[in-house]
């Protein structure tokens, strides 16, 4: 496969780079729903607004697709703020068992997958995401930089995601 497109049609483009569209999305968002949507949406912004000169292809879908997969998971994160709120006036519904059993076999594969990484990963990551502090606050508990703090919770998730994809991966047909 060529490094450079032959032409400048967005269809061809899309032929041509779309499985690096969307693994780039992928490696974001960790959910392949979510990057077809990234993908599809990085061409039609592509169709709609097209570049003046691009060098290289791959960089410049790569970089868009990335962005567009974070402004994804921003707004995820957004609605999950408000998620909580919103469950309190809804009425409350009991989960069917199987539900229940999902989410249960989630937590144990995520708190074993927790338990697998290195003693200040998983600090930092329970820190942060279990007690909700933010990065001074787990800096100063810890005795770390913020940087240090950024770098170990970005290395947790990291591995994180490499276990809970393979164990995912394992029991999809």
């Amino acid at each position: 496969m060529p490094e450079f497109a032959v032409s400048d049609d967005p269809e061809a483009l899309a032929r041509q780079y779309g499985h690096l569209v969307f693994k780039a999305a992928y490696r974001v968002l960790g959910d392949a729903s979510l990057a077809e949507d990234v993908q599809q949406d990085v061409f039609l912004r592509l169709i709609e607004s097209w570049p003046e000169a691009v060098k290289s292809w791959p960089a410049y879908l790569s970089a868009a697709a990335a962005r567009a997969a974070i402004d994804v998971l921003r707004r995820q994160h957004r609605w999950w703020r408000l998620l909580p709120l919103w469950q309190m006036l809804a009425p409350t519904t009991t989960p069917s068992a199987e539900d229940a059993g999902l989410a249960r076999e989630q937590a144990q594969r995520l708190r074993a997958a927790i338990a697998r990484l290195p003693r200040r990963e998983a600090q930092c990551f329970g820190l942060r995401y279990q007690q909700d502090l933010d990065i001074g606050e787990i800096a100063q508990l810890l005795a770390m930089t913020e940087n240090n703090v950024n770098v170990s919770l970005h290395r947790a998730r990291r591995r994180l995601e490499a276990q809970l994809g393979d164990a995912i991966s394992e029991t999809t047909p």
